[in-house]
């Protein structure tokens, strides 16, 4: 009978029957799923975005309709700001209990039950309500992070968690051009377009996207793990909330280029919205192309830390530069260098949290560092207003010390970063027993010869009779069936046949069934073994190792091994 170690596994150790192992039907390096998954992730983003990007600039007009006043107006956005600052940590927690997909579905129909309720709302105070329940519903962004940081390896997940970043950049570039040409059909068909687009991206996740295999290990494990007394408990460390501090700053910057710039560059540079409108799709493209080109090799130079801390010195320099730049372009180039920096930093620094944070509370965790970020953009604009007043330069001298200091706080979790990094590549100590897409490794005479004599010794140590012909044949027959190729389909025990392997205790001892490998003197009789006999581990396809496997032993294997 195998025992069942309680071992934690790393997440692509998986694969379920909703995740199957299909890496060969698309590009997916450092993905544990197939890349479709992810794809669908950054579409159901861009569609969600694009929505939002499209409602929001038209969203003041829409509101003069109902007679309110400006207050009113700000109390609109406001709403819906504190709405997602409160239910961001509720939806993160949901997210670890009821799962990834399911969190991501409810919000988007959620955020098209707040829209199609703008749209048709027939007073000042049903628009208000219809605002908060969008804001509620507003964790598709954090929720599509956590999904990324679980189906990719900690080594690309910087770079996958940039191309997602891209899809909210590609919408809000092209999304209010598109909504200020929609609004000639009327001020509230923006904001309907807005809904339709998210009840599509819903319908969408619903039928295509499946589930994180993170989260399906983690209720599996929770399964194996109920009839015990002592359940793990997973603290949210304090270096989390370091990167909280780091992103209420960064978001408190940012806010400055959304909200000020354009009175700003309309102001000293006479630029009108037309333009202001190019500039700031010009800023999103850069973003882009950042994250495309830029973001991997810098990783890959300076790690997640170095990165995330040039990303925020970068946005410093670019505040700085807009502000006190004397000509328009020389502005400009500073505007566009905080878009620069904002795609280092942002990818990098989700990737981080990722990393700080457990299997068992990745959604919490991240859903903390979005709700820092959306703090810093509800008092930014407040702050940052009063002291627009006093001189249209001093608030991008603030926002930049704001992002120096961030940047200060980034350079402090570099001790924990680099703790939780070996913690998790400790998990990870069967790089050749686990792998996400097996590759032929050459072996040479001496490693069949120790893994040869290592076999001998151990079905010796157990017990076993192998010497014979009969033997060796039903000993080879139970090394196929206990060790399948990784590309075969899985079972949902999957997961428990690895804790097994990882604690090296499947071959220790076989079940105990009549077999002609059993010793006719009892326990422990010790056969004689010579140098050829451990070459019978040789695979019949030269140049090849047998692989271990991820999965259960199947049903149709039956040998007399037992």
């Amino acid at each position: 009978m195998f025992h069942r170690a309680p071992v934690k596994l790393p997440c692509h150790g998986v694969a379920m029957s909703q995740v199957e192992n299909s890496c060969d039907q698309g590009p997916c390096e450092g993905l544990t799923v197939p890349a479709h998954a992810f794809w669908m992730v950054c579409l159901i983003v861009f569609i969600d975005s694009l929505g939002g990007s499209i409602s929001a600039p038209v969203l003041p007009f829409y509101a003069k309709e109902f007679e309110c006043d400006t207050a009113q107006i700000g109390f609109l956005f406001s709403a819906f700001s504190f709405a997602q600052v409160v239910f961001l940590p509720v939806m993160g927690r949901f997210s670890d209990h009821f799962g990834r997909r399911a969190v991501l579905v409810a919000s988007l129909f959620g955020a098209a039950l707040g829209s199609f309720g703008q749209g048709l709302a027939p007073t000042y105070w049903c628009l208000f309500a219809s605002r908060i329940i969008s804001g509620a519903c507003g964790a598709v962004g954090s929720t599509a992070n956590v999904y990324v940081s679980d189906i990719t390896f900690e080594a690309s997940r910087g770079q996958y968690l940039g191309y997602l970043m891209n899809s909210n950049g590609a919408a809000f570039a092209f999304g209010p051009g598109l909504g200020g040409g929609l609004s000639r059909l009327g001020l509230n068909i923006p904001i309907e377009v807005n809904g339709c687009a998210c009840l599509i991206a819903g319908l969408l996740a619903l039928a295509y996207l499946p589930e994180s295999p993170v989260f399906v290990r983690h209720q599996m494990e929770a399964a194996r793990q109920a009839g015990r007394a002592e359940q793990p408990c997973h603290s949210i460390p304090a270096s989390v909330w370091g990167v909280c501090c780091v992103e209420f700053l960064r978001g408190m910057s940012f806010s400055a280029i959304f909200t000020l710039y354009g009175i700003f560059a309309n102001q000293t540079f006479g630029l009108d919205s037309l333009h202001i409108g190019y500039a700031v799709c010009v800023g999103a493209l850069t973003l882009i192309c950042t994250n495309v080109w830029i973001t991997k090799p810098l990783e890959s130079v300076l790690g997640q830390i170095g990165s995330a801390a040039l990303g925020t010195t970068l946005m410093a320099a670019g505040e700085f530069g807009l502000a006190l730049a004397p000509t328009l372009w020389l502005s400009l180039l500073g505007m566009w260098s905080v878009y620069m920096g904002q795609a280092v930093a942002g990818c990098n620094i989700a990737a981080i949290t990722s990393m700080l944070a457990t299997d068992d509370n990745r959604g919490e965790v991240m859903s903390m560092q979005q709700m820092a970020q959306a703090c810093g953009r509800v008092i930014g604009p407040i702050i940052l207003g009063h002291l627009s007043d006093m001189d249209n330069r001093l608030p991008f001298v603030v926002a930049a010390a704001c992002v120096l200091m961030a940047t200060g706080f980034l350079l402090l979790l570099t001790n924990a970063h680099e703790r939780r990094k070996g913690d998790f590549h400790s998990e990870m100590d069967m790089p050749l027993l686990i792998s996400p897409k097996p590759k032929v490794e050459e072996y040479t005479d001496d490693d069949v010869r120790d893994l040869g004599t290592f076999l001998c010794n151990l079905l010796n140590d157990g017990g076993y009779k192998w010497h014979e012909e009969v033997q060796r044949e039903a000993l080879k027959k139970a090394l196929k069936c206990y060790f399948p190729p990784l590309g075969a389909d899985v079972s949902e025990e999957a997961a428990t046949v690895v804790d097994q392997l990882k604690n090296a205790r499947s071959l220790g001892r076989m079940p105990a069934t009549p077999n002609p490998m059993r010793p006719v003197t009892g326990i422990g009789a010790e056969v004689n073994f010579t140098g050829d006999d451990s070459n019978f581990l040789r695979s019949p396809a030269a140049g090849r190792r047998p692989y271990f496997p991820t999965r259960k032993l199947p049903r149709r294997c039956t040998t007399t091994l037992g």
